[in-house]
């Protein structure tokens, strides 16, 4: 099965299940909280799932070829804090500038870890998590107790946190377009169709020429510039950064890609499942608020939504197996 013909697949078997329970969640909740269902409440699911969804889409390639990057909180934190301190320290130069160092710092974070893993072999989630306790360690020094105000944000991302175009947050808008351009990457490119192949069985990949180091590699470098546009985005959300920015939300970017249908065996899943995924978590969280749920009840449930969607993955990906064993069989 080629990589296009997986990434079909996935988006009938995977994805439609995840919109009707999202649907599910929305409508139910919105019967005994109207105030849930209303464009307010449905603006603030979208722009709370803005940066973990674009970092979820963008997770997705590499998760897809059997790789992980935990690094992705520490970076968009060190992101949104350097680009505040970089336009406060130099007021009329243009936002541009702030985009360029943006994209910059997430870009050599991502070619750092993909050196490692693509060219000496080291273990995707060894190195990332090293990554991680780098960046933040290097983070923290930078900003000290010093913190980023709305006032020392650039005004163009002020209006992208607050803004909307018919209804639909700025920030949102973002994470889809960030999102579609990663599906279609990874759909109709050969590059894109050969992150499926390395993921479904890296040894075949090797052995038919594709050169799984150099895919790896450009992989984790393009998922290092997505991180540097979501520490954008999280500036512009929050207008605010300090040393504490982006702490954790990497373990909520793994749920959104496995709940959102990216297998974490790799070979099956697309961006647009795990943006959805981060949309339906964010909207169970605020469901549970909405019903006076508690905040730690909120908690397990997403860990049991996790552990759901991983058992959800597995059982799908025996049957597969099973059935493609029954045809080897017929054939036979």
């Amino acid at each position: 099965m080629t990589g296009r013909n997986v990434a079909s697949t996935a988006l009938k078997a995977r994805e439609f299940p995840i919109l009707v329970a999202l649907a599910a969640v929305v409508v139910t909740t919105g019967l005994v909280n109207p105030t849930f269902a209303s464009s307010e409440g449905i603006s603030a699911i979208l722009i709370e799932s803005s940066v973990i969804g674009l970092l979820a889409a963008s997770q997705s390639m590499l998760i897809i070829m059997r790789q992980i990057d935990l690094s992705v909180g520490s970076t968009t934190g060190l992101v949104a804090f350097l680009v505040g301190q970089n336009a406060a320290a130099n007021i009329g130069v243009p936002f541009t500038i702030s985009v360029v160092v943006g994209m910059a710092v997430g870009f050599a974070v991502g070619i750092v870890n993909g050196f490692f893993i693509a060219y000496l072999g080291l273990p995707s989630l060894v190195v990332t998590i090293a990554m991680l306790y780098v960046v933040r360690g290097v983070f923290s020094q930078l900003a000290g107790g010093e913190t980023i105000t709305a006032d020392q944000v650039p005004a163009p991302l002020v209006e992208l946190g607050s803004g909307s175009i018919f209804g639909v947050p700025y920030l949102f808008v973002c994470a889809l377009i960030g999102a579609i351009s990663v599906t279609l990457l990874l759909r109709y490119s050969r590059w894109g169709r050969d992150l499926y192949a390395i993921g479904s069985n890296p040894e075949a990949a090797l052995r038919v020429g594709i050169p799984v180091a150099r895919r790896t590699f450009v992989a984790f470098a393009l998922s290092g510039i997505f991180t540097g546009v979501a520490g954008l985005l999280l500036l512009g959300r929050f207008s605010f950064a300090d040393a504490t920015s982006g702490l954790g939300i990497e373990l909520y970017v793994i749920a959104a890609c496995v709940i959102g249908g990216v297998a974490i065996a790799g070979g099956v899943g697309t961006a647009m499942g795990a943006l959805i995924g981060a949309v339906l978590l964010q909207t169970i969280t605020f469901a549970l608020g909405a019903l006076g749920v508690s905040q730690f009840w909120q908690q397990a449930v997403a860990g049991a939504l996790l552990v759901l969607a991983i058992t959800f993955d597995r059982v799908v990906a025996v049957r597969s197996a099973r059935r493609v064993v029954r045809q080897v069989e017929v054939l036979a």
